[in-house]
């Protein structure tokens, strides 16, 4: 079994898995959001099947003929086994066109991120990057390490506001690494401006964090709260930052923001 990379149920058993391909999406059976298959990975399945194959030739010359018949079983396993070994479920974006944006090298947008030592995040900074479909204008990410797996990741050639928001889900919920050992804190911060879609004009020039929402279950969706206490959220589904009523701001992602 393989997690969803949206609700990470591990919903993908060797039927899902055999069936999944990098072009053709398909629903996780758990929340029904779509995924594919990891490109890279299908890349590696048929050289792989050919040098299974040939272990699998070699291995039927070397049986006596009684057990031939078996021989052959295990060939055809090892055959469809590197399909199903090498699979792995990846969200499907389709590259969209985002609003427009001029790239402001004095920007003022941070994250800060809990949880992750280095290695694990520079592995998610690393997956996010190849897997970005928000066709924004190339970004950098610089990570300062504050003390250990307490990190500061700033943005010396600006990011897109989207992909700044889509960067701070990421870091909660990674497709390449587990949680269950992990106790994960993420906290946006910046300056708002007209870049980020459906903020009211007069949240423009203030300051304001972006986090996870308490208790979510969405698992796609990023919190923002002004420093004048409005809230507003953004599902990526929609794209848009909408008003909501009720916060559901952490009191860890208080306690980073410091």
């Amino acid at each position: 079994m393989k997690q969803c990379p949206h609700c990470h149920e591990e919903s993908f058993g060797v039927r899902e898995l055999f069936q999944l391909d990098y072009f053709s999406p398909d629903e996780c059976k758990a929340c029904g959001q779509l995924v594919r298959n990891d490109g890279f990975r299908q890349l590696l399945t048929l050289p792989t099947i050919l040098v299974a194959l040939f272990l699998g030739i070699v291995l039927f010359s070397l049986v006596p003929s009684p057990s031939q018949p078996f021989a052959l079983i295990l060939i055809i396993v090892l055959v469809a086994l590197p399909v199903v070994l090498l699979a792995k479920p990846v969200k499907f974006a389709p590259k969209t066109d985002l609003a427009p944006f001029t790239p402001d090298p004095n920007n003022d947008k941070v994250i800060m991120i809990k949880g992750w030592n280095e290695d694990e995040l520079n592995k998610i900074l690393d997956d996010f990057i190849e897997e970005d479909m928000s066709n924004s204008p190339p970004y950098k990410i610089d990570v300062h390490n504050c003390y250990e797996n307490l990190h500061r990741l700033t943005f010396p050639l600006d990011i897109h506001p989207m992909a700044f928001a889509s960067l701070v889900n990421y870091l909660a919920y990674p497709v390449s690494l587990g949680l269950a050992e992990h106790t994960i804190v993420v906290a946006g911060k910046t300056t708002l401006n007209l870049d980020f879609e459906g903020v009211h004009q007069s949240l423009v020039g203030t300051r304001a964090i972006l986090y996870i929402p308490e208790n979510d279950q969405d698992y796609d969706v990023v919190y923002l709260q002004t420093e004048t206490g409005a809230t507003l959220a953004n599902s990526f589904g929609e794209g848009v930052w909408r008003n909501v009523s009720d916060a559901r701001l952490p009191s860890e992602v208080k306690l980073l923001t410091w």
